[in-house]
């Protein structure tokens, strides 16, 4: 899971200082400081954090993942073929800490997630991934990496898939996050 020589990705532990972290979200920072690690614990999502090089207690930023089931909607050509709600990895959340941002760390979260949704199919079945964007900025940052792929699937626009053929195209394409 290593992101690169200087950084690491790991899953949340009680180390990690998750009250120093600030996105500029507060809805995003306080799930951080008060819930990602106990929800992660209970088995009811997954937080990874990106650890700083220099103290790995600090986290630069953060993806949580967790099942779904989503209704795709009859325009996509897999729900033609599939009964609804059909089983998916969600990325729930993401956030870069504002003194980190610009440096990638979305990118290669999402890569990561990517990769995981492929592997978590090839286990345990799914569709592809699900996103839950924050807003209409999150939702173009995700569109600017994945553009054409990704089909919006709710009415908010603001629900993303990529389908499984896709995540396992590009993982097979991408080395580690």
């Amino acid at each position: 899971m290593t992101l690169t020589q200087q950084t690491r990705l790991t899953p949340i532990q009680k180390r990690h200082n998750r009250k120093a972290f600030d996105c500029g979200y507060a809805d995003l920072n306080e799930f951080l400081a008060h819930s990602a690690r106990a929800s992660s614990d209970k088995r009811i999502t997954r937080t990874f954090v990106i650890e700083a090089p220099s103290d790995p207690n600090t986290i630069m930023a953060y993806i949580t993942l967790t099942y779904t089931t989503v209704d795709l909607p009859v325009e996509c050509k897999p729900a033609r073929k599939l009964k609804n709600p059909v089983p998916a990895l969600l990325l729930a959340k993401m956030a870069v800490d504002n003194r980190y941002k610009g440096s990638s760390y979305g990118k290669r979260l999402l890569t990561f997630a990517i990769k995981e949704a492929s592997e978590t199919s090839k286990r345990v079945g799914g569709v592809g991934l699900v996103i839950d964007a924050k807003d209409n900025d999150a939702k173009a940052f995700y569109l600017s990496r994945g553009g054409d792929d990704f089909e919006i699937i709710d009415e908010s626009g603001l629900k993303l898939w990529l389908p499984i053929d896709i995540c396992d195209a590009i993982a097979q394409t991408l080395g580690d996050p």
